[in-house]
This record gives C-alpha cells, sequence and structure tokens, in this order.
C-alpha cells in the first residue's frame, strides 16, 4: 500500500485494540481513499473478546516501550478529546503507585516467574510519597509504602471493551470492513517472497474462504504463532474479577507486593479503580493452559478468581463487601525473551506486502493507537514520521529466530 496503488486491499488479522487501532489510523490518514482502498479487519470471536476488553486499562506516557508509549498516551488523549472519550469508553486520568501492604494470609504462594509488573518497565524514577488521604478504599494502616509511578499529567486509564469497540466503530464509519471469521493461513506467492492472500473459515461455518490482498496485517496478539510460527510470540493467561463497591471510590490505580502474615508468600495484585464506580483486580499469569482455538474459548478458573477476591479483600473493606459482577480470563501476547528495548513487533517481517503488529504483553490497551498510527504510515507513506520504532523491527526477531 506504500505506493499507493489504485486498488488496494490491506487485510488486518485480529480485531482487538491492536488491529482496530490499524484499520482506524489507515483509515485516518490523509492519502487514504475509501473509494479506491479497502480495508478489511478480520476476526474470529468478537471485538475485544480477548485481553482487548479484560485488561485493566491503563495509559502511560511513562509504560515501555519507551519509543513508543509517549506517542500512544498523546494519541489517547486526542482520541478522548475528538471522539467524547470521557462519556464513550471512561477516559480520566488517574494516579498509579506501587505500595506495599499487609493483608492477611489469604491467598497464593507467587514465584520469581510470574512477579512482573507494570512499574518494572516504567522509564520514570519512582520516587517515595506518603500514603494519600484520597486513597480512603484501602484499609488503613494496611500500606507500609507507597512509592508514586504516575500523575495525571502523564497517567490515564480508559474502560478497555468500551474503547476498543469504538475505535472499530470509528474505523468502520471511515470505511473499514469488519468479517467474523478465523484466519487458516496467508497465502503466498509461489516464491514465498509476497503475501498475497488470506484463506479464512467465516464464524459457524466449515467453509474457507480467500480474501486477496495488497497487504496482510497481522495483529493477532498470542494467535499470532498460529499463522507466523517462526515469530517469537507466547501467550501468558491472566484471570480477573470486576468488583462493585456500595459507594465509588477514588481514582488510583495500584501495583501492590501484599505481605501476608505468613512471611514467606507474597502476593501480587493489580488493583484498578474505574469510572464506571467498579474496582478491577487481575492476578500473575498462568502458562500452563494450552491457547484455545479462539477467545471466546478461554477457560476460566473460578478458584483463581476467588483467590483474587479475597487476596485484595485482605487490605480494602470496600472490595470486600462489593459485589463481584464479572470473573473473567484472557491471554496476552508477550515476546520469548523479552526486555525493556524487545517488543512488541511492529513493521514489515521480511516478506513483501506482510505486516507484523503483535506481541505488546501488558501495554496493548496503552500502545494501541501509537502502534495503528506507525503501521498506517510505514504502510501508506512509506516510513513511520511519528516516532522512532526501528528497535521493535520485527525483521531483527525473525532473523535472529530463523
Amino acid at each position: 500500500m506504500g505506493s499507493l496503488i489504485e486498488k488496494s486491499h490491506t487485510v488486518v488479522i485480529g480485531g482487538g485494540v491492536v488491529g482496530s487501532c490499524i484499520a482506524y489510523f489507515i483509515t485516518s490518514h490523509p492519502r487514504y481513499d475509501r473509494e479506491s482502498h479497502t480495508v478489511t479487519v478480520l476476526e474470529a470471536s468478537s471485538i475485544g473478546g480477548g485481553a482487548s476488553g479484560k485488561a485493566g486499562g491503563i495509559i502511560a506516557a511513562w509504560a515501555d516501550p519507551s519509543c513508543l508509549a509517549p506517542l500512544s498516551y498523546r494519541l489517547h488523549c486526542e482520541l478522548s478529546e475528538t471522539h467524547g472519550g470521557i462519556q464513550e469508553w471512561g477516559f480520566r486520568n488517574i494516579y498509579c503507585a506501587d505500595v506495599d501492604a499487609m493483608g492477611e494470609a489469604v491467598g497464593h504462594a507467587a514465584t520469581d516467574e510470574n512477579l512482573t509488573h507494570f512499574h518494572s518497565h516504567a522509564v520514570l524514577s519512582p520516587s517515595n510519597n506518603p500514603h494519600p488521604p484520597e486513597l480512603d478504599w484501602i484499609t488503613p494502616n494496611s500500606i507500609t509504602s507507597y512509592t508514586e509511578l504516575g500523575r495525571p499529567e502523564n497517567t490515564a486509564q480508559v474502560h478497555p471493551h468500551l474503547f476498543t469497540n469504538k475505535i472499530a466503530d470509528l474505523a468502520r464509519e471511515q470505511g473499514a470492513n469488519y468479517v467474523m471469521g478465523s484466519a487458516v493461513s496467508i497465502d503466498y506467492t509461489p516464491d514465498g517472497s509476497q503475501a498475497e492472500s488470506v484463506s479464512y473459515k467465516a464464524k459457524g461455518t466449515s467453509a474457507v474462504i480467500k480474501i486477496d490482498a495488497s497487504d496482510v496485517v497481522v495483529a493477532a496478539g498470542p494467535w499470532t504463532k498460529t499463522l507466523l510460527p517462526e515469530a517469537p510470540i507466547i501467550e501468558s493467561r491472566n484471570h480477573s474479577i470486576v468488583v462493585r463497591p456500595q459507594k465509588p471510590v477514588s481514582a488510583y490505580v495500584l501495583f501492590p507486593e501484599l505481605h501476608p502474615k505468613i512471611p514467606q508468600k507474597r502476593i501480587p495484585p493489580e488493583i484498578y479503580s474505574r469510572p464506571d464506580g467498579t474496582i478491577y483486580s487481575c492476578a500473575p499469569s498462568d502458562r500452563d493452559v494450552p491457547l484455545p482455538e479462539t477467545t471466546d474459548l478461554v477457560d476460566v478458573n473460578l478458584e483463581i478468581c476467588d483467590r483474587i477476591y479475597h487476596d485484595v479483600s485482605s487490605i480494602s473493606q470496600a472490595f470486600r463487601e462489593g459485589e463481584i459482577v464479572s470473573r473473567q480470563a484472557c491471554y496476552r501476547p508477550f515476546i520469548v525473551g523479552r526486555a525493556r528495548d524487545i517488543g512488541p513487533l511492529v513493521g514489515p517481517t521480511g516478506i513483501k506486502s506482510l505486516w507484523l503488529a503483535s506481541g505488546h504483553d501488558s501495554w496493548g490497551i496503552s500502545n494501541g493507537p501509537g502502534t495503528g498510527k506507525v503501521i498506517s504510515e510505514m504502510m501508506i507513506d512509506g516510513k513511520a514520521s511519528s516516532a522512532d520504532v526501528s528497535s521493535l523491527d520485527p525483521r531483527l526477531m525473525l532473523q535472529k529466530g530463523a
């Protein structure tokens, strides 16, 4: 599409936040012409049915990777201003902190493997601050240390399912087509040098349909490896629950180390108050459950959800007395051997007309708009101009793993 041939058809595989942001920014580009340029988003189950609808929804300028996060944060703010994000998808600026808290011994032991927190990738150096009085929905005196990570000027949140679906709606209004079906394969020219079509099964049928494509973008999250086995992307399952407290709580996102009265146990949940009056909390990852075919087949372990409830209840009466309105699970994609400067993978793959935008780990909601923006620039203008994302070039990792 970079050459803007008279007729082009871009097929985006994946209707989550990344795929929908790609469709939105392609159809927002000044050189996009809906009469001659077709954009089709292929989604296997439902828009935002996976992590794009079940994540926490934090947006941070200090997230990783540092080459993409500030652009994404700015675009989130602009999207909210332009399209009424406060009303449409719960956009609001927030405080974010890393805390140590003392709770009852109600959780499970955590291992070094699953103690990966957002704050371990933060760009800003945290500073110690007193426990703010506005954080009144955490049990008094349970917090033993409070380290601020983000403030309202550089941190925000959205309701991920509402945001993803609204961006998809906006992309449709600008000319994108959404097709419900599971991608079976990417089809190449006989010499394998160029992607030329995508074969998929329409939802609810067994018939295989082929779509000719001038460009194919794989934005399938943890399902990327089913289409590109050479991509160093694997999956990790996360459980979460949503609780509605008896009254609204102040706007904070907390990444706690919860120290029960049994010293050898350390419980690291994540806790998000939301503008719809609910509190969201998720548990560390588990990697022992295979990836299902689609997001609607993800298995939910109710025991893990109960652990989250009891763990957070040990430091929050508001949480403990609230109503559990959702128990859920999703898979997130991460790069094998991931470090701060590796991942997500965003850009060309080395095969003509084939692009990759996957491996966002915990920051898919935050970095969705930035990913969509730079992919649209690469495809239409021939290079990314909004941010230098050369360190995210998929060819660096694909060649390494070849």
